[in-house]
């Protein structure tokens, strides 16, 4: 699945950046940057931060805390990579301590658009991951109601 996730009013220049979604690895590949969009090339699933008529999915400041969770988790399973040029976008977010929720988080003031549009496409990963399980799961419910 190829993914164009157009982020901006944080730090720096509005930032789109491509990506690729393997579902069979579930593996994320943020691939490039490109001029912003405001409106997703034919062919791409759209995540942006701002309301507009074509995106697949918006991403609020509501989804941080669980995209900053998600990211952790892509670099520790590896199913988040970045291209050479793209690993100037991985945000930088620091352990916190721990409190009854799990560990916590903190972001720099500064953060850029392109780290929060790395923060939307695994957001974004996340949940298409989420989408394909349930759709597996309802499949064989439907190949044993077949049987």
């Amino acid at each position: 699945m190829d993914i164009m996730a157009s982020i901006s009013g944080y730090s720096g220049e509005r930032t789109t950046l491509i990506a690729f979604l393997d579902p069979a690895t579930g593996v994320l590949a943020v691939v490039k940057h490109v001029v912003f969009r405001e409106i997703a090339d034919e062919g791409y699933a759209f995540v942006t931060n701002t309301r507009s008529d074509a995106y697949d999915s918006l991403f609020t400041e509501d989804h941080w805390e669980q995209a900053v969770r998600d990211f952790r988790i892509g670099e520790g399973n590896e199913t988040l990579i970045f291209s050479d040029e793209s690993s100037r976008f991985t945000p930088r977010v620091e352990t916190d301590g721990v409190d009854d929720k799990g560990q916590k988080y903190r972001l720099p003031s500064d953060l850029t658009n392109g780290e929060v549009a790395v923060l939307a496409l695994v957001h974004f990963q996340q949940r298409q991951l989420a989408i394909n399980v349930a759709d597996d799961a309802c499949d064989e419910w439907f190949d044993l109601l077949r049987i």
